[in-house]
Protein backbone atom coordinates (compact mmCIF):
# COMPACT_ATOMS: atom_id res chain seq x y z
CA UNK A 1 0.00 0.00 0.00
CA UNK A 2 3.24 2.77 0.66
CA UNK A 3 4.60 2.02 -2.64
CA UNK A 4 1.38 2.97 -4.21
CA UNK A 5 0.84 6.02 -2.43
CA UNK A 6 4.69 6.86 -2.77
CA UNK A 7 3.85 6.33 -6.71
CA UNK A 8 0.82 8.48 -6.95
CA UNK A 9 2.56 11.30 -4.94
CA UNK A 10 5.08 11.01 -7.38
CA UNK A 11 3.20 11.50 -10.51
CA UNK A 12 1.26 14.47 -8.86
CA UNK A 13 4.32 15.98 -8.24
CA UNK A 14 5.35 15.46 -12.44
CA UNK A 15 2.19 17.04 -12.80
CA UNK A 16 2.80 19.77 -10.95
CA UNK A 17 5.72 20.42 -12.95
CA UNK A 18 3.99 20.21 -16.56
CA UNK A 19 1.88 23.32 -15.16
CA UNK A 20 5.17 25.35 -14.61
CA UNK A 21 6.10 24.18 -18.05
CA UNK A 22 3.00 24.99 -19.90
CA UNK A 23 2.86 28.24 -18.42
CA UNK A 24 5.54 29.86 -20.25
CA UNK A 25 4.91 27.54 -22.67
CA UNK A 26 1.47 28.53 -24.92
CA UNK A 27 1.79 25.43 -27.78
CA UNK A 28 -0.13 22.03 -25.76
CA UNK A 29 -1.25 24.43 -23.33
CA UNK A 30 -5.01 23.58 -23.45
CA UNK A 31 -4.74 20.36 -24.40
CA UNK A 32 -2.54 19.80 -21.26
CA UNK A 33 -5.37 21.06 -19.14
CA UNK A 34 -7.67 19.16 -20.27
CA UNK A 35 -5.49 15.83 -19.67
CA UNK A 36 -5.19 17.04 -16.21
CA UNK A 37 -9.21 17.24 -15.97
CA UNK A 38 -9.46 13.58 -17.32
CA UNK A 39 -6.67 12.11 -15.47
CA UNK A 40 -8.20 13.46 -11.66
CA UNK A 41 -11.48 12.42 -13.14
CA UNK A 42 -10.37 8.61 -14.12
CA UNK A 43 -8.16 8.88 -10.72
CA UNK A 44 -11.03 9.40 -8.28
CA UNK A 45 -13.23 6.82 -9.84
CA UNK A 46 -10.50 4.79 -9.28
CA UNK A 47 -10.26 5.92 -6.10
CA UNK A 48 -14.28 5.50 -5.58
CA UNK A 49 -13.98 1.86 -7.08
CA UNK A 50 -10.97 0.84 -4.56
CA UNK A 51 -13.34 2.13 -1.27
CA UNK A 52 -16.25 0.06 -2.69
CA UNK A 53 -14.55 -3.00 -3.08
CA UNK A 54 -11.98 -2.97 -0.18
CA UNK A 55 -14.33 -1.56 2.53
CA UNK A 56 -17.05 -3.48 3.61
CA UNK A 57 -19.48 -0.03 4.76
CA UNK A 58 -18.41 2.12 1.61
CA UNK A 59 -21.03 4.87 3.00
CA UNK A 60 -23.10 5.84 5.67
CA UNK A 61 -26.52 4.57 5.81
CA UNK A 62 -25.64 2.46 2.59
CA UNK A 63 -27.56 -1.01 3.93
CA UNK A 64 -30.76 1.85 4.88
CA UNK A 65 -30.56 3.49 1.26
CA UNK A 66 -30.43 -0.06 -0.44
CA UNK A 67 -33.49 -1.30 1.54
CA UNK A 68 -35.40 1.89 0.58
CA UNK A 69 -34.49 1.31 -3.35
CA UNK A 70 -35.81 -2.06 -2.67
CA UNK A 71 -38.94 -0.76 -0.90
CA UNK A 72 -39.91 1.05 -4.13
CA UNK A 73 -38.73 -1.80 -6.53
CA UNK A 74 -41.62 -4.03 -4.44
CA UNK A 75 -44.35 -1.20 -4.17
CA UNK A 76 -44.19 0.94 -7.05
CA UNK A 77 -45.04 3.63 -4.83
CA UNK A 78 -44.59 7.18 -6.63
CA UNK A 79 -44.36 8.91 -3.27
CA UNK A 80 -43.41 6.32 -0.66
CA UNK A 81 -44.91 5.94 2.65
CA UNK A 82 -42.05 6.33 4.93
CA UNK A 83 -43.78 4.40 7.87
CA UNK A 84 -43.64 1.09 5.58
CA UNK A 85 -40.23 1.33 4.33
CA UNK A 86 -38.17 -1.59 6.05
CA UNK A 87 -34.59 -2.28 6.47
CA UNK A 88 -32.09 -5.04 5.58
CA UNK A 89 -29.72 -6.57 7.61
CA UNK A 90 -26.01 -5.22 7.09
CA UNK A 91 -24.12 -8.47 6.42
CA UNK A 92 -24.59 -11.23 4.75
CA UNK A 93 -26.38 -14.45 6.21
CA UNK A 94 -23.89 -17.15 7.80
CA UNK A 95 -25.54 -19.80 6.24
CA UNK A 96 -25.21 -18.92 2.57
CA UNK A 97 -22.35 -18.62 0.23
CA UNK A 98 -25.04 -15.82 -1.94
CA UNK A 99 -24.86 -12.69 -0.86
CA UNK A 100 -28.80 -12.98 0.51
CA UNK A 101 -29.90 -10.12 3.08
CA UNK A 102 -32.93 -10.51 5.52
CA UNK A 103 -35.58 -8.05 5.17
CA UNK A 104 -37.24 -6.85 8.21
CA UNK A 105 -40.47 -4.66 7.09
CA UNK A 106 -41.17 -4.22 11.10
CA UNK A 107 -38.33 -2.01 11.32
CA UNK A 108 -39.02 1.42 10.25
CA UNK A 109 -36.46 3.07 8.36
CA UNK A 110 -34.95 6.16 9.49
CA UNK A 111 -34.49 7.77 5.71
CA UNK A 112 -37.45 9.92 4.74
CA UNK A 113 -35.56 12.00 1.66
CA UNK A 114 -37.40 12.60 -1.18
CA UNK A 115 -37.35 9.63 -3.52
CA UNK A 116 -36.25 10.84 -7.14
CA UNK A 117 -32.83 9.14 -6.53
CA UNK A 118 -34.08 6.14 -5.59
CA UNK A 119 -36.86 5.69 -8.34
CA UNK A 120 -33.42 5.96 -10.53
CA UNK A 121 -31.55 3.43 -8.46
CA UNK A 122 -34.46 0.71 -9.41
CA UNK A 123 -33.14 0.87 -12.97
CA UNK A 124 -29.94 -1.07 -11.28
CA UNK A 125 -31.58 -4.07 -10.91
CA UNK A 126 -29.63 -6.19 -8.06
CA UNK A 127 -32.06 -7.95 -6.09
CA UNK A 128 -33.08 -11.36 -6.78
CA UNK A 129 -35.83 -13.04 -3.65
CA UNK A 130 -35.13 -16.31 -2.71
CA UNK A 131 -37.41 -18.85 -1.64
CA UNK A 132 -37.66 -17.98 2.13
CA UNK A 133 -40.04 -15.27 3.11
CA UNK A 134 -38.20 -11.65 3.39
CA UNK A 135 -34.24 -12.80 2.74
CA UNK A 136 -33.55 -11.29 -1.12
CA UNK A 137 -30.44 -11.86 -2.71
CA UNK A 138 -28.47 -8.39 -3.43
CA UNK A 139 -25.90 -7.89 -5.93
CA UNK A 140 -24.47 -5.09 -3.97
CA UNK A 141 -21.46 -4.12 -6.14
CA UNK A 142 -24.15 -3.95 -8.98
CA UNK A 143 -25.93 -1.31 -7.15
CA UNK A 144 -22.70 0.41 -5.92
CA UNK A 145 -21.09 0.71 -9.99
CA UNK A 146 -25.12 1.37 -11.10
CA UNK A 147 -24.45 4.57 -8.07
CA UNK A 148 -21.07 5.37 -9.37
CA UNK A 149 -22.46 6.50 -12.57
CA UNK A 150 -24.52 8.61 -11.21
CA UNK A 151 -21.45 10.08 -9.52
CA UNK A 152 -19.65 10.81 -12.17
CA UNK A 153 -21.84 12.79 -14.08
CA UNK A 154 -21.90 15.00 -11.53
CA UNK A 155 -18.28 14.85 -11.02
CA UNK A 156 -17.77 15.86 -15.01
CA UNK A 157 -20.14 18.57 -14.52
CA UNK A 158 -18.27 19.80 -11.48
CA UNK A 159 -15.20 19.54 -13.39
CA UNK A 160 -16.57 21.27 -16.29
CA UNK A 161 -17.33 24.29 -14.34
CA UNK A 162 -13.27 25.24 -13.30
CA UNK A 163 -12.26 24.09 -17.06
CA UNK A 164 -15.31 26.13 -18.91
CA UNK A 165 -14.49 29.56 -16.16
CA UNK A 166 -11.12 29.62 -15.31
CA UNK A 167 -8.34 31.37 -17.64
CA UNK A 168 -6.45 28.62 -19.93
CA UNK A 169 -3.76 30.68 -19.86
CA UNK A 170 -3.23 29.48 -15.95
CA UNK A 171 -2.37 25.93 -15.65
CA UNK A 172 -1.77 25.66 -12.27
CA UNK A 173 -4.88 27.38 -11.56
CA UNK A 174 -7.12 24.37 -13.26
CA UNK A 175 -5.20 21.66 -11.40
CA UNK A 176 -5.50 23.40 -7.95
CA UNK A 177 -9.27 23.39 -9.15
CA UNK A 178 -9.78 20.30 -10.67
CA UNK A 179 -7.66 18.38 -7.16
CA UNK A 180 -9.68 20.53 -4.72
CA UNK A 181 -13.05 19.64 -6.50
CA UNK A 182 -11.69 15.97 -5.74
CA UNK A 183 -10.20 15.47 -2.71
CA UNK A 184 -12.13 15.76 -0.35
CA UNK A 185 -12.35 11.99 1.14
CA UNK A 186 -15.62 11.35 1.81
CA UNK A 187 -16.79 12.33 -1.91
CA UNK A 188 -13.90 9.65 -2.94
CA UNK A 189 -15.43 7.00 0.09
CA UNK A 190 -19.14 7.55 -1.31
CA UNK A 191 -18.91 7.47 -4.91
CA UNK A 192 -18.93 4.29 -5.48
CA UNK A 193 -21.84 3.66 -2.75
CA UNK A 194 -25.96 3.78 -2.43
CA UNK A 195 -26.67 6.93 -1.19
CA UNK A 196 -28.66 9.65 -2.02
CA UNK A 197 -25.60 11.90 -1.98
CA UNK A 198 -24.52 10.72 -5.45
CA UNK A 199 -27.17 12.44 -7.61
CA UNK A 200 -27.04 16.10 -5.41
CA UNK A 201 -23.41 16.27 -7.27
CA UNK A 202 -25.50 16.30 -10.25
CA UNK A 203 -28.66 18.58 -8.86
CA UNK A 204 -26.60 21.43 -7.23
CA UNK A 205 -23.88 21.50 -10.24
CA UNK A 206 -26.72 22.18 -12.86
CA UNK A 207 -28.30 24.41 -10.29
CA UNK A 208 -24.13 26.20 -9.83
CA UNK A 209 -23.77 26.41 -13.77
CA UNK A 210 -27.24 27.65 -14.15
CA UNK A 211 -26.78 30.67 -11.72
CA UNK A 212 -23.33 31.31 -12.89
CA UNK A 213 -24.64 31.76 -16.57
CA UNK A 214 -27.03 34.15 -15.00
CA UNK A 215 -24.67 36.31 -13.25
CA UNK A 216 -22.91 36.67 -16.79
CA UNK A 217 -25.79 38.04 -18.01
CA UNK A 218 -26.81 34.95 -20.39
CA UNK A 219 -30.38 34.83 -19.33
CA UNK A 220 -31.46 32.53 -22.21
CA UNK A 221 -33.84 29.28 -21.91
CA UNK A 222 -31.20 27.04 -20.54
CA UNK A 223 -30.07 28.89 -17.95
CA UNK A 224 -33.41 29.36 -16.19
CA UNK A 225 -34.31 25.53 -17.03
CA UNK A 226 -31.09 24.90 -15.46
CA UNK A 227 -31.30 26.30 -12.29
CA UNK A 228 -35.40 25.41 -12.19
CA UNK A 229 -33.87 21.76 -12.72
CA UNK A 230 -31.28 22.04 -10.20
CA UNK A 231 -33.42 23.74 -7.51
CA UNK A 232 -36.35 20.81 -8.43
CA UNK A 233 -34.29 17.75 -8.36
CA UNK A 234 -32.72 19.27 -5.57
CA UNK A 235 -35.71 19.13 -3.59
CA UNK A 236 -37.08 15.60 -4.76
CA UNK A 237 -33.46 14.44 -3.64
CA UNK A 238 -32.09 15.60 -0.22
CA UNK A 239 -32.97 18.82 1.54
CA UNK A 240 -29.45 19.91 2.39
CA UNK A 241 -28.69 20.26 -1.31
CA UNK A 242 -32.04 21.58 -1.72
CA UNK A 243 -31.10 24.13 0.79
CA UNK A 244 -28.39 25.32 -0.59
CA UNK A 245 -29.44 26.13 -3.75
CA UNK A 246 -32.57 27.34 -2.72
CA UNK A 247 -30.38 30.54 -0.76
CA UNK A 248 -27.89 30.78 -3.48
CA UNK A 249 -30.70 31.60 -6.08
CA UNK A 250 -32.52 33.97 -3.86
CA UNK A 251 -29.12 35.84 -2.73
CA UNK A 252 -28.62 36.17 -6.27
CA UNK A 253 -31.83 36.90 -7.75
CA UNK A 254 -32.11 39.84 -5.13
CA UNK A 255 -28.59 41.44 -5.54
CA UNK A 256 -29.02 41.15 -9.12
CA UNK A 257 -32.24 42.80 -8.74
CA UNK A 258 -31.33 45.80 -6.51
CA UNK A 259 -27.97 46.13 -8.59
CA UNK A 260 -29.69 46.21 -11.76
CA UNK A 261 -32.90 48.19 -10.24
CA UNK A 262 -35.15 46.31 -12.23
CA UNK A 263 -37.83 42.50 -11.51
CA UNK A 264 -38.13 41.79 -15.52
CA UNK A 265 -34.71 41.97 -16.80
CA UNK A 266 -34.33 39.07 -14.09
CA UNK A 267 -37.69 37.48 -14.14
CA UNK A 268 -38.28 37.62 -17.59
CA UNK A 269 -39.97 35.59 -20.39
CA UNK A 270 -37.68 33.60 -20.45
CA UNK A 271 -38.06 32.72 -16.14
CA UNK A 272 -41.63 32.07 -17.25
CA UNK A 273 -40.92 29.11 -19.38
CA UNK A 274 -39.11 27.55 -16.41
CA UNK A 275 -42.15 28.01 -14.01
CA UNK A 276 -43.63 24.11 -14.49
CA UNK A 277 -40.13 22.64 -13.71
CA UNK A 278 -40.39 23.89 -10.05
CA UNK A 279 -44.22 22.95 -9.99
CA UNK A 280 -43.10 19.39 -9.86
CA UNK A 281 -41.30 20.14 -6.59
CA UNK A 282 -44.94 21.85 -4.90
CA UNK A 283 -46.82 19.09 -6.25
CA UNK A 284 -44.76 16.49 -4.37
CA UNK A 285 -44.73 18.40 -1.54
CA UNK A 286 -47.99 19.04 -1.28
CA UNK A 287 -48.85 15.84 -1.53
CA UNK A 288 -46.65 15.03 1.47
CA UNK A 289 -47.94 17.42 3.83
CA UNK A 290 -51.30 16.40 2.78
CA UNK A 291 -50.47 13.01 4.03
CA UNK A 292 -48.17 13.46 7.34
CA UNK A 293 -49.10 17.25 8.18
CA UNK A 294 -45.57 18.38 7.29
CA UNK A 295 -43.27 19.17 4.73
CA UNK A 296 -40.31 16.97 5.50
CA UNK A 297 -41.31 13.76 7.46
CA UNK A 298 -38.63 12.36 10.29
CA UNK A 299 -38.54 9.27 11.77
CA UNK A 300 -39.75 10.85 15.03
CA UNK A 301 -42.64 11.87 13.13
CA UNK A 302 -43.80 8.38 11.46
CA UNK A 303 -43.47 5.87 14.60
CA UNK A 304 -44.43 5.98 17.98
CA UNK A 305 -42.82 7.57 20.65
CA UNK A 306 -41.82 3.80 21.59
CA UNK A 307 -40.35 2.58 18.81
CA UNK A 308 -38.12 6.07 18.64
CA UNK A 309 -36.94 5.65 22.01
CA UNK A 310 -35.84 2.38 20.77
CA UNK A 311 -33.75 3.47 17.97
CA UNK A 312 -29.88 5.24 18.59
CA UNK A 313 -31.40 8.63 17.62
CA UNK A 314 -32.91 9.19 21.09
CA UNK A 315 -30.94 8.37 24.64
CA UNK A 316 -32.30 7.48 27.98
CA UNK A 317 -31.51 10.73 29.95
CA UNK A 318 -29.66 8.57 32.59
CA UNK A 319 -27.29 7.55 29.86
CA UNK A 320 -26.52 11.24 28.40
CA UNK A 321 -23.20 13.27 28.29
CA UNK A 322 -23.43 16.49 29.69
CA UNK A 323 -21.88 19.34 28.08
CA UNK A 324 -22.33 23.45 27.91
CA UNK A 325 -22.63 25.54 24.85
CA UNK A 326 -19.03 26.10 24.38
CA UNK A 327 -18.14 22.55 25.38
CA UNK A 328 -20.83 21.12 22.68
CA UNK A 329 -19.92 23.83 19.71
CA UNK A 330 -16.43 22.47 20.72
CA UNK A 331 -17.06 18.93 20.25
CA UNK A 332 -18.99 19.56 17.22
CA UNK A 333 -16.64 21.94 15.30
CA UNK A 334 -13.81 19.11 15.86
CA UNK A 335 -16.68 16.61 14.84
CA UNK A 336 -17.22 17.92 11.75
CA UNK A 337 -13.83 19.10 10.10
CA UNK A 338 -12.54 15.71 11.28
CA UNK A 339 -15.12 14.37 9.46
CA UNK A 340 -14.33 17.39 6.28
CA UNK A 341 -10.69 16.02 6.22
CA UNK A 342 -11.58 12.45 7.04
CA UNK A 343 -13.72 9.46 6.05
CA UNK A 344 -16.91 9.50 9.25
CA UNK A 345 -18.71 6.17 7.85
CA UNK A 346 -19.34 2.94 9.90
CA UNK A 347 -15.39 2.44 9.67
CA UNK A 348 -13.77 5.37 10.14
CA UNK A 349 -10.30 7.10 8.78
CA UNK A 350 -9.43 10.41 10.32
CA UNK A 351 -6.84 12.71 10.74
CA UNK A 352 -5.84 13.35 14.11
CA UNK A 353 -6.26 16.34 15.03
CA UNK A 354 -8.39 19.41 13.50
CA UNK A 355 -4.86 21.22 13.23
CA UNK A 356 -2.76 19.44 11.55
CA UNK A 357 -0.76 19.95 8.29
CA UNK A 358 -2.99 17.32 6.73
CA UNK A 359 -6.89 18.85 8.16
CA UNK A 360 -5.82 22.36 7.78
CA UNK A 361 -5.66 22.95 4.11
CA UNK A 362 -9.31 21.00 3.75
CA UNK A 363 -10.51 23.63 6.71
CA UNK A 364 -9.34 26.72 5.15
CA UNK A 365 -11.57 25.96 2.08
CA UNK A 366 -14.64 27.56 4.17
CA UNK A 367 -12.58 30.52 5.43
CA UNK A 368 -10.56 31.27 2.31
CA UNK A 369 -13.51 32.97 0.28
CA UNK A 370 -14.20 35.70 2.59
CA UNK A 371 -11.08 37.30 1.17
CA UNK A 372 -13.34 37.27 -1.96
CA UNK A 373 -14.91 40.89 -0.38
CA UNK A 374 -11.54 42.55 -1.04
CA UNK A 375 -12.03 44.79 -3.48
CA UNK A 376 -9.19 43.82 -5.25
CA UNK A 377 -9.65 40.21 -5.09
CA UNK A 378 -13.33 40.95 -5.87
CA UNK A 379 -13.03 42.64 -9.05
CA UNK A 380 -10.31 40.24 -10.39
CA UNK A 381 -12.86 37.31 -10.19
CA UNK A 382 -15.47 39.63 -12.24
CA UNK A 383 -18.94 38.20 -13.19
CA UNK A 384 -17.96 35.18 -10.93
CA UNK A 385 -17.63 36.50 -7.37
CA UNK A 386 -21.16 37.23 -7.24
CA UNK A 387 -21.99 33.34 -7.43
CA UNK A 388 -19.02 32.85 -5.44
CA UNK A 389 -19.82 35.02 -2.67
CA UNK A 390 -23.56 33.92 -2.62
CA UNK A 391 -22.53 30.41 -2.80
CA UNK A 392 -20.41 30.13 -0.04
CA UNK A 393 -23.07 32.48 2.45
CA UNK A 394 -25.43 29.59 1.46
CA UNK A 395 -22.97 27.15 2.76
CA UNK A 396 -22.69 29.05 5.90
CA UNK A 397 -26.25 29.81 6.47
CA UNK A 398 -26.91 25.88 6.12
CA UNK A 399 -23.99 25.17 8.64
CA UNK A 400 -25.46 27.37 11.01
CA UNK A 401 -28.99 25.47 10.71
CA UNK A 402 -27.14 22.39 10.77
CA UNK A 403 -25.55 23.70 14.20
CA UNK A 404 -28.70 24.66 15.27
CA UNK A 405 -30.85 21.22 14.75
CA UNK A 406 -27.94 18.94 15.76
CA UNK A 407 -27.91 21.08 19.11
CA UNK A 408 -31.33 20.82 19.58
CA UNK A 409 -31.18 17.29 19.46
CA UNK A 410 -29.25 17.24 21.88
CA UNK A 411 -31.02 19.59 23.70
CA UNK A 412 -34.22 17.32 23.53
CA UNK A 413 -33.11 13.26 23.58
CA UNK A 414 -29.87 13.47 23.90
CA UNK A 415 -28.75 12.55 20.47
CA UNK A 416 -25.05 13.62 19.92
CA UNK A 417 -24.52 12.97 16.09
CA UNK A 418 -26.01 15.47 13.03
CA UNK A 419 -22.42 16.98 12.64
CA UNK A 420 -22.03 15.15 9.02
CA UNK A 421 -20.17 17.86 6.38
CA UNK A 422 -20.49 15.40 3.22
CA UNK A 423 -24.08 17.49 3.08
CA UNK A 424 -21.74 20.36 1.53
CA UNK A 425 -19.98 18.60 -1.21
CA UNK A 426 -22.22 19.33 -3.95
CA UNK A 427 -20.77 22.81 -3.18
CA UNK A 428 -17.24 22.04 -3.23
CA UNK A 429 -17.43 24.05 -6.79
CA UNK A 430 -17.78 27.25 -4.86
CA UNK A 431 -15.17 26.46 -2.62
CA UNK A 432 -12.79 25.72 -5.26
CA UNK A 433 -13.58 28.51 -7.52
CA UNK A 434 -13.13 31.02 -4.70
CA UNK A 435 -9.88 29.44 -3.39
CA UNK A 436 -8.09 29.83 -7.08
CA UNK A 437 -9.87 32.73 -7.66
CA UNK A 438 -8.33 34.13 -4.08
CA UNK A 439 -4.97 33.71 -5.64
CA UNK A 440 -5.40 34.46 -9.34
CA UNK A 441 -6.48 37.69 -7.86
CA UNK A 442 -3.26 38.42 -5.87
CA UNK A 443 -1.13 37.80 -8.90
CA UNK A 444 0.57 41.24 -9.82
CA UNK A 445 1.26 42.33 -13.70
CA UNK A 446 4.63 41.46 -14.58
CA UNK A 447 4.69 42.28 -18.60
CA UNK A 448 4.45 38.64 -19.32
CA UNK A 449 1.90 37.76 -21.96
CA UNK A 450 0.24 34.88 -21.15
CA UNK A 451 -1.27 34.44 -24.53
CA UNK A 452 1.86 34.14 -26.57
CA UNK A 453 4.71 33.14 -23.18
CA UNK A 454 6.66 36.48 -24.51
CA UNK A 455 7.90 39.20 -21.94
CA UNK A 456 7.60 42.43 -22.40
CA UNK A 457 9.55 44.56 -19.16
CA UNK A 458 8.25 47.93 -18.73
CA UNK A 459 9.09 48.59 -14.86
CA UNK A 460 12.33 49.13 -13.66
CA UNK A 461 14.92 45.76 -12.99
CA UNK A 462 14.08 46.28 -9.29
CA UNK A 463 10.45 46.28 -9.69
CA UNK A 464 10.22 43.94 -12.11
CA UNK A 465 12.33 41.37 -9.81
CA UNK A 466 9.78 41.85 -6.64
CA UNK A 467 7.26 41.27 -8.81
CA UNK A 468 8.17 38.61 -10.10
CA UNK A 469 9.26 37.03 -6.79
CA UNK A 470 5.88 37.56 -5.21
CA UNK A 471 3.91 35.95 -8.48
CA UNK A 472 6.35 33.25 -8.02
CA UNK A 473 5.83 32.71 -4.35
CA UNK A 474 1.68 32.71 -5.08
CA UNK A 475 2.48 29.69 -7.36
CA UNK A 476 4.00 27.98 -4.81
CA UNK A 477 1.35 28.43 -2.67
CA UNK A 478 -1.06 27.35 -4.80
CA UNK A 479 0.62 24.15 -6.01
CA UNK A 480 1.97 23.38 -2.39
CA UNK A 481 -1.70 23.80 -1.11
CA UNK A 482 -2.63 21.29 -4.72
CA UNK A 483 -0.41 18.69 -3.28
CA UNK A 484 -1.54 18.91 0.15
CA UNK A 485 -4.65 18.12 -0.74
CA UNK A 486 -4.39 15.11 -3.03
CA UNK A 487 -1.72 13.73 -0.24
CA UNK A 488 -4.22 14.30 2.80
CA UNK A 489 -6.78 12.11 0.48
CA UNK A 490 -6.12 8.46 -1.00
CA UNK A 491 -2.07 8.60 -0.30
CA UNK A 492 -2.30 9.63 3.31
CA UNK A 493 -4.97 6.70 3.83
CA UNK A 494 -2.72 4.76 2.08
CA UNK A 495 0.04 5.26 4.21
CA UNK A 496 -1.76 5.46 7.44
CA UNK A 497 -4.42 3.26 7.18
CA UNK A 498 -3.63 0.46 4.33
CA UNK A 499 -3.68 -2.15 6.81
CA UNK A 500 -7.62 -2.11 7.19
CA UNK A 501 -7.96 -0.84 3.42
CA UNK A 502 -8.55 -4.66 2.16
CA UNK A 503 -4.41 -5.50 2.77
Amino acid sequence: MKIIAYILMAAFVLLMLGTFFFAVKAKGRKQFIMFTYALLFVYTIFVGAFYANNVPDSAPDESSHISYVYYLNQTKEIIPHFENIGTFNHFIMKWSEDPNYVYYPENINYLCHPPLYYHIMRLAGGFVPTETENVVTIYKMQLRYFSLGISAVGLLLMLYIGYSRLPKTKPWAHLLYAVTVTSIPMLSFELCAVTNDALTLTTTALCILGLIRFCEEKRSVPTYLLIATGITTSLLTKLTAAMLCIFMALMVLFITMIKERSILKSLNKQFLISLPVYAIAFAYYGLVYQRYGIFRPSLESICSPEYFKSTIYYVAEADRISYTFSEYLSYYFERFFLSWSGIEAVIRFLKTYTYSLTAIPYELLWVLPVLLFIPEINKNAGKLSLPLITGWLASIITFVYQLKSAYGAYLTRGYRGGFASRYYLPFIPIFALGLVLVLIGMLTKTGFNEETAELEISDPIGLFSKKLIFNEIIYIIALGYAFLLFYGNFPFFLLHYGSELGQ
